[in-house]
């Protein structure tokens, strides 16, 4: 184990000659096993070896007692511990996270500010292989793209992640060879949490009945792709310094350089763009395509993107940045569920699952779709030509002006208004009707519910 662990963190430079090493250590089997591991190699290194331990207030007796276990344990071996406490129940309410999410936040914020207490340090963390698979697997079935399955870097800024390279049963194993004890955490057995079933119910299945080195093939996988990964992200790079020019809290992308990119490369700015004017947090590959699909509209469209942020076509590319009120004829992207303002008007979108016998209410400012017709996003905007509507079941269709027309809706009227669209398909003309596609039927399984300011 030892060996193995060493030859990892050379290969990755994770432990310099004389560095400093924080250990996170909760009481669990992988960060006991780390703490011993990293006692070895910091000594060979001539390295200051620290341990940082987190309570985080939601186990009660329990969490008090692997409090008291790393404490006996730190103080046995010699290793400078800090205990840090947090009311993490609290924190994930206040700032609308879950717990996993809050607990995260609270452990490296304290790790960090004790990296910087002690003149610059690493930090260790005790991922292993499995946490590696089950990572992978996570981002896989949420949603990702290739930096989601690469995983977990073991070397990622100032963290270092030594135990990557081996097994949870290596680590149990070994433990127990030592005649080493450690804590165990109650919540690891819930299925509250889709990494649990991940790791208690899929990954076994999988490790029985189809390879039982699955999780190492994962894990091997993850690696190869890090270098994929790595070669585009220099492409990227370039492609950034070529094309793309930043301003105060926002940046402007020019559209002759983005069309000579590979197409691979563009979603890849795209996304460096969204990071670099606020960060990718709520950020999905809808998002991009949006911006993608902008740089072929025409001047002063516009879309609504996540964190406060909108994208504008100009003349010579897109601008992003922090949202402002939208012009009047703009093209906004709303985000679903959440809401959007356009000009003094908020609409509100909510998404729910179908209920059986359910009743559709009839109100001129509310109204609900099939959320699964939708074929492409939706858009709030002005008319545009080739507009069209379905006006019955047989999905007979008609066009958007002749629609205004024979409804007797005057001209002036027709260009202030503000209609939902999926592309040319005018889902809703507020205040009026709603394409006969997109209505709600006994086959619906999600429903989109859209409201304008108060709803009526």
């Amino acid at each position: 184990m030892l060996e193995q662990v060493r030859a990892f963190a050379d290969k990755y430079g994770m432990i310099g000659q004389g560095e400093t090493v924080i250990a996170g250590v909760s009481g669990g089997p992988d960060s006991v096993c780390l703490l011993f591991l990293l006692k070895e190699l910091c000594l060979e290194k001539g390295a200051r070896l620290y341990a940082v331990h987190v309570h985080h207030g939601l186990r009660g007796a329990e969490a008090d007692g692997d409090e008291c276990f790393v404490r006996e344990l730190c103080g046995r071996e010699q290793v400078p511990l800090r205990v840090f406490s947090f009311d993490v129940r609290e924190r994930a309410a206040r700032e609308k996270m879950s717990l996993e999410e809050a607990g995260r936040l609270c452990r490296y914020e304290v790790f960090r500010e004790e990296a910087e207490r002690l003149g610059g340090a690493r930090i260790a963390v005790a991922h292993h292989m499995d946490d590696q698979a089950e990572t992978v697997l996570f981002h896989l079935f949420r949603g990702t793209g290739i930096r989601g399955l690469c995983g977990m870097d073991p070397v990622r800024g100032d963290i270092i992640r030594p135990l990557l390279c081996v097994r949870r049963s290596e680590i149990l194993e070994w433990l127990q060879q030592k005649k080493l004890s450690w804590r165990t955490d109650s919540t690891n057995a819930s299925t509250e949490y889709m990494r649990n079933r991940i790791r208690g119910e899929l990954l076994p299945y999988v490790r029985q009945y189809m390879n039982p080195q699955a999780d190492r093939h994962v894990a091997e996988a993850a690696r190869e792709l890090s270098e994929v990964e790595e070669f585009l992200e220099r492409k990227t790079e370039e492609a950034f310094r070529l094309c793309v020019r930043m301003e105060e809290q926002a940046c402007f992308l020019f559209e002759n350089g983005f069309r000579s990119l590979d197409p691979v490369i563009r979603k890849r700015l795209l996304r460096r763009c969204m990071e670099e004017t606020g960060g990718l947090r709520d950020v999905e590959r809808v998002h991009i395509r949006m911006l993608e699909e902008l740089m072929d509209k025409q001047t002063g469209s516009q879309a609504d993107l996540p964190g406060g942020r909108s994208a504008r076509r100009e003349y010579q590319g897109i601008s992003l940045g922090k949202r402002t009120d939208s012009p009047a004829g703009a093209v906004l992207i709303p985000h679903i569920p959440g809401q959007t303002a356009d000009g003094g008007h908020v609409w509100h979108f909510s998404l729910e699952m179908a209920q059986k016998d359910q009743i559709i209410p009839q109100k001129t400012y509310t109204k609900w779709f099939d959320y699964d017709k939708i074929e492409k996003y939706l858009e709030i905007r002005g008319r545009e030509p080739g507009d069209y509507l379905e006006i019955n079941r047989e999905h007979g269709r008609k066009k958007l002006k002749s629609y205004l027309i024979d409804n007797k809706i005057p001209a002036g009227e027709r260009e202030r208004l503000r209609l939902l669209a999926d592309g040319s398909h005018i889902v809703w003309i507020p205040g009026y009707r709603i394409s006969e596609r997109y209505k709600v039927t006994e086959n619906t399984e999600r429903i989109l519910r859209v409201q304008i300011d108060g709803g009526e």
